[in-house]
């Protein structure tokens, strides 16, 4: 799968995944066709972080797609501003012409966001688990699992975790030490593609090869679910997690470009 194919099922991906975990009071739209061009919108005013992983006031875009004109960017800062959005985000993908799009963004008072981290999407061709040591146990988790494991791993990627457990696509996993829980990660299967997601580990039990253990668990997993290829988002802020992936054999096909409109000053 190329780049551009790549990105073209990601932004269908976001679309499916928002629908498995987002809490009530999220709303979403797709357009297909000028004047905004195949794009998928979210809004949350609840969600209105500074930092762009946080926010959920999304435009997932891939390139100058067909349709895409500046009035349409225009049309789109009037959505979220009516719904009382004051700052959301354009998360870009790789597609055509890609210059065009920078510049009508420029133009519509969107900014470059990628001053402290970038946003890898990584990639993997083979379906063979990778190595790992560890002394923790991990396995599938089942539901009675959850509370202990929400008091141990804290908030950080739990309501995805939690909001999508048990639904259709996915598959939950934790490791365990004996008993006690110490970190989670899921694994959704869309069109072929197994793509890692909610990984996170309890503070105090980190560095000792949860996530490699989790990452080669879920790549089992998805070669026994009949994937034919794996992805994975992270942050290049996040060095020990990009690590552990790029050990696992994941390697970087494109990263995101991110721009912020934002009704308030430019946050630097």
């Amino acid at each position: 799968m190329d780049n551009l194919a790549l990105a073209s099922t990601m932004k269908r991906l976001a679309v499916w995944l928002d629908r498995a975990w987002q809490p009530a009071g999220f709303a979403s739209k797709q357009y297909d066709g000028g004047p905004f061009g195949c794009c998928y919108v979210s809004l949350d005013p609840s969600r209105q972080h500074q930092y762009a992983s946080a926010n959920w006031n999304r435009v997932h875009l891939c390139g100058a797609e067909p349709g895409l004109r500046p009035e349409g960017l225009v049309r789109l800062i009037e959505q979220f501003t009516a719904a009382g959005v004051t700052r959301f985000f354009i998360w870009l993908s790789p597609g055509p012409d890609m210059e065009t799009v920078r510049g009508s963004l420029a133009q519509a008072g969107f900014r470059p966001r990628m001053q402290w981290t970038r946003y890898p999407t990584l990639v993997r061709a083979s379906l063979e688990p990778p190595p790992f040591r560890t002394d923790l146990v991990v396995r599938e988790a089942r539901a009675d699992d959850l509370t202990a494991a929400h008091d141990a791993v804290g908030d950080m990627m739990w309501g995805e975790y939690e909001r999508s457990f048990g639904k259709d696509g996915f598959a939950h996993f934790m490791a365990f030490d004996g008993v006690r829980p110490v970190a989670i990660g899921a694994l959704a299967v869309f069109e072929g593609l197994g793509y890692l997601n909610a990984a996170t580990t309890a503070e105090g039990d980190r560095k000792r090869g949860a996530q490699s253990a989790l990452i080669a668990a879920r790549i089992a997993k998805a070669r026994e679910l009949g994937c034919t290829s794996l992805a994975v988002d992270t942050m290049t802020m996040l060095e020990h997690s990009l690590r552990n992936l790029e050990r696992a054999g994941f390697r970087v096909a494109y990263e995101k470009e991110v721009f912020e409109w934002s009704a308030e000053k430019p946050s630097v």
